[in-house]
């Protein structure tokens, strides 16, 4: 199947007269000029031909150039003075009677060729149009597609460090666990708390958690959590590797102090706060948290360390690129974090 070529010349007048349409006055000077030189062109030059002729592609390009009404006042225009060139002083009716036919023939022609020019005019325009939503609609899909191969690139990163995070809780809970039993158990109770981490950042898409949600996540399987637990601080948002590893800290230290500590009689209590301190560097502002049981039993600090105080100790000071301190003081188990604000990869505070 053969496709028709648009004629360049005819293209790039058009494209050409969109670009530069003119308002309705200069527009109808424009064309009056056009027809007042036709018709000069027509008395100077040529004198033995129909006088209808020389203004035949002068109106088509006008219609074509500059729509539709401008070309039938061309038309108009045209056929007067046509009409003027050939007219006689001795005809009765100004012209005599074929060429008053002639003059009504020329105008319905040349009326049908500004029709055909301007939907010609308003076909390119469309044209237009749909090759710039083509083009748009392309751009779209290419940055769609760039999006996708960038967001499963991103999945395929994250999984990777989920994987390794969910292999390094299996392996040292087992290494820790006296029988598989045990480690199945607390294996069962991390993974529950690494899942409830994960929801929280499925909400924001992976990208950031708030520290108020991490920790409502991580205790909240208590019961006890409106009643023992005290939580106080600004909104600061983690990035999605170091919440899981704070919600999983959190889980431990619950986990503890229920066993152990604080949570193991019916008065004791835990004050969770964080806040946002100034540094030697005004700058580079500080992030601190406390965790603290209080009312509990007499505590003493282990003959072992064991899964959950490695962890908490060492993967947050990893990813806080800060202090942390375990301590076994006379009123409870206290865990304080000391690190800078950029260092916990805050990306909103308030």
């Amino acid at each position: 199947m053969e496709h028709a070529k648009a004629l360049p010349a005819v293209d790039h007048l058009l494209t050409w007269s969109l670009k530069r349409t003119l308002p309705p006055v200069p527009r109808y000077l424009a064309a009056t000029l056009l027809v007042a030189l036709a018709a000069a062109i027509r008395v100077l030059l040529i004198t033995n031909l129909l006088p209808w002729l020389i203004f035949m592609p002068v109106v088509l390009l006008i219609g074509l150039t500059m729509g539709k009404r401008t070309g039938f006042y061309a038309v108009v225009l045209s056929a007067v003075l046509a009409a003027v060139t050939i007219a006689r002083s001795g005809a009765s009716l100004w012209l005599t009677g074929p060429q008053w036919i002639a003059s009504a023939l020329f105008i319905i022609i040349a009326a049908s060729q500004v029709i055909v020019a301007a939907e010609l005019r308003a076909s390119f325009v469309r044209a237009r149009h749909l090759v710039a939503e083509r083009e748009e609609a392309n751009a779209r899909l290419v940055e769609k597609e760039e999006q996708s191969q960038l967001l499963n690139h991103e999945l395929g990163h994250r999984l990777k460090n989920l994987l390794t995070i969910v292999q390094a809780i299996v392996s040292q809970t087992v290494r820790q666990s006296p029988d598989l039993a045990t480690a199945g158990e607390a294996l069962a109770f991390r993974l529950a708390a690494f899942g409830r981490a994960a929801d929280v950042l499925t909400a924001s898409s992976w990208e950031t958690a708030d520290i108020h949600a991490l920790a409502h996540a991580a205790l909240a399987p208590h019961d006890s959590i409106e009643t023992r637990f005290h939580l106080s601080g600004p909104v600061i948002y983690f990035q999605s590797q170091v919440a899981l590893a704070l919600a999983l800290a959190f889980h431990e230290l619950a986990t503890n102090a229920i066993k152990y500590g604080a949570l193991s009689n019916d008065s004791g209590r835990v004050d969770l706060k964080w806040s946002i301190e100034p540094g030697p560097n005004p700058a580079e502002p500080r992030f601190c948290l406390t965790w603290q049981e209080l009312g509990g039993p007499a505590v003493q600090p282990p003959a072992h360390r064991g899964f959950g105080s490695l962890m908490i100790e060492r993967s947050l000071r990893s990813y806080f690129r800060g202090q942390t301190l375990m301590s076994f003081e006379a009123e409870g188990l206290v865990f304080r974090i000391d690190a800078p604000l950029a260092g916990a990869q805050a990306s909103d505070s308030a």
